[in-house]
């Protein structure tokens, strides 16, 4: 199984929408730097503690990760404190894929060779996969449209779309 690293962002979204479990399912889990796992925690993104419950569970595992390297990636590629910190730890595991909504983070993580995918990928292979139906993908997607998500409109319905041909 290859080997996935993430930012928070993926990993809040698929909490909101609970389906955390794609990430067991197609990733077996995600490794995230301890700066990701204490952002969302600290940020509020765990109220009902989904995230602390996805580590003790192995969905998640958490790395320590090295600030001075981290500050000198987000200084490079010109992106958040926190996505520098997955990127050195998808160096330092040799990660394949990257897990990422951001813009900025997926074009440089691109450009260092991995493949990336955000929570509209991830619900894509999901169904691929066999993890999802058809119609259960496209829920999820239109409660990624009709929520507070930061994933424009127009990407969802050209997902949502590619699904209905």
């Amino acid at each position: 199984m290859q080997k996935a690293v993430s930012d928070s962002d993926v990993i809040i979204h698929l909490a909101k929408l609970n389906e955390l479990n794609l990430i067991r399912e197609l990733y077996e889990c995600a490794h995230i730097p301890r700066y990701v796992e204490l952002e969302m925690v600290r940020s509020q993104y765990d109220e009902v503690g989904i995230i602390e419950e996805t580590v003790r569970h192995g969905v998640l595992k958490v790395y320590e990760t090295d600030d001075s390297k981290a500050r000198s990636i987000a200084g490079r590629y010109g992106i958040h404190i926190g996505e520098a910190h997955v990127k050195e730890l998808a160096e330092e595991l040799d990660a394949e894929i990257f897990l990422s909504n951001e813009r900025k983070v997926r074009i440089a993580a691109r450009e260092e060779g991995f493949f990336v995918a955000g929570t509209i990928g991830i619900i894509l292979r999901g169904m691929d996969q066999g993890c999802l139906t058809k119609e259960e993908a496209i829920k999820l997607l239109n409660k990624l449209k009709a929520s507070e998500f930061r994933i424009h409109p127009n990407i969802i319905d050209r997902a949502i779309d590619s699904l209905e041909e």
